[in-house]
């Protein structure tokens, strides 16, 4: 059996995880980590121990536990390397999940600390970065790529050997063609059908998709 889990990070992220895990044979959830100014006052989450991320490594040492960074942050996409680079700043290894509904092809390969949701389908041959949050129904076809700290969102379609760099967000509902390279910093609106190659740091919202502008300067914000 693996190291139990710390996770740290979003409330809602966590709370998905949390339940699917349940089903999971070796994901042992044992306590959340939070930033102070977002902690429970009553110390608990989930009915499991809340603690800050100053304490969490004496109270949960590296050496026998392992972490899973959940980054919502959709404000403010380059805010979720910092909260990566927190966690492993303090020596853990971070955890890879793959919901027990998911089909993961073979030949896949993916670095660590990416969270995976129900009833995903990854394609033969793909490759991840790490920290990408691919939530409910997507369905990626073969050979594909994604780079770091991507978000796709539930019921995405993507075709085969697409190739999406880092920092993107792809809405609700999207499809992207097979063969398209989504670029850094990429806004896909929801229900969006992207044809072509996007753009870096461009918003491509509609059907077929259309650049609707640029956020090179302020990064890539989502309101929710």
């Amino acid at each position: 059996m693996s190291n139990p889990i710390v996770v740290y990070g979003s409330r809602m992220l966590a709370a998905m995880l949390y339940y699917d895990a349940c089903r999971h044979p070796d994901f042992n959830i044992v306590a959340f980590a939070q930033d102070e100014g977002y902690l429970d006052p009553s110390g608990r989450c989930l009915g499991l121990p809340q603690v800050p991320l100053a304490e969490v490594a004496r109270l949960y040492p590296p050496r026998s536990h392992d972490m899973i960074v959940l980054t919502a942050s959709y404000h403010d996409m380059r805010h979720r390397d910092g909260l990566y680079r927190k966690a492993k700043a303090l020596g853990y290894r971070l955890r890879n999940y793959v919901s027990p509904s998911a089909i993961v092809s073979p030949g896949v390969e993916m670095g660590e600390n990416n969270f995976i949701c129900e009833q995903v389908f990854l394609g033969a041959g793909g490759t991840l970065g790490r920290c990408n949050t691919i939530r409910q129904q997507v369905y990626i076809g073969h050979d594909f790529h994604l780079g770091d700290h991507n978000v796709i969102t539930p019921g995405c379609r993507i075709g085969g050997q697409c190739f999406m760099e880092n920092n993107c967000y792809v809405g609700i509902g999207a499809t992207i063609r097979n063969g398209v390279r989504i670029a850094e910093e990429s806004l896909v609106g929801a229900g969006g059908l992207v044809l072509r190659d996007t753009e870096p740091f461009s918003k491509n919202v509609g059907h077929p998709a259309r650049v609707l502008g640029y956020h090179r300067e302020e990064g890539l914000g989502v309101k929710l």
